[in-house]
């Protein structure tokens, strides 16, 4: 009876293990497929997105070339912005011409080559990402900040007569002056 209880006990362990490698042979299967989804996806939206970039860019320079022909004026500014109009289709073509991974492959490639250039541009392109997601989340949030904390404008600021506002001297009976705005100004 001892025996047959060892040798079940093998049995089951043996299976066991075979079942354990059947799991871990399907859940690694099963990752595999689902990187290879999320790679697909991820490179389909930054496709899309390249598109997107590559058409916005276009109307951009349609809209330059507009603007510089519209008016009629063959002026050094024209000049400017028609070869803006030029520079801003070559870069959507430049765009349109590659993969998504061409363009990260580029960009290490030239950050490798010029690495104070590249941060350079890097820095210039966050600072005006930021000012450009102020401007426009500016004018949805109900004003800047300094606005929000500002107090409507009384009827005297409407009007144009502004009373005056002095502060108290620190030192009693000193002659104090105050500037056009109502400031101290010293005594």
């Amino acid at each position: 009876m001892g025996q047959e209880a060892a040798h079940a006990g093998g049995r089951i362990a043996h299976e066991g293990v075979e079942q354990g490698r059947h799991v871990a042979s399907e859940a690694r299967q099963q990752a595999y497929n689902l990187v290879g989804k999320t790679s697909a996806q991820a490179r389909s939206q930054a496709q899309q997105q390249q598109k997107r970039a590559a058409d916005s860019l276009r109307a951009l320079g349609t809209e330059l070339r507009s603007m510089a022909e519209g008016d009629g004026q063959r002026g050094p500014g024209a000049l400017v912005v028609r070869r803006g109009a030029d520079a801003v289709d070559q870069a959507a073509s430049w765009l349109d011409a590659r993969q998504p991974g061409d363009l990260v492959r580029e960009a290490r490639e030239y950050a490798s080559r010029h690495p104070a250039a590249f941060l350079a541009g890097a820095t210039i392109a966050g600072l005006l990402a930021g000012r450009l997601t102020r401007a426009l989340t500016g004018g949805q949030g109900g004003g800047t900040e300094q606005q929000s904390r500002e107090a409507p404008p009384s009827p005297e600021d409407v009007a144009g007569v502004r009373p005056l506002h002095a502060p108290p001297s620190p030192t009693a009976g000193a002659p104090v002056r105050h500037g056009p705005s109502g400031t101290e100004v010293g005594p």
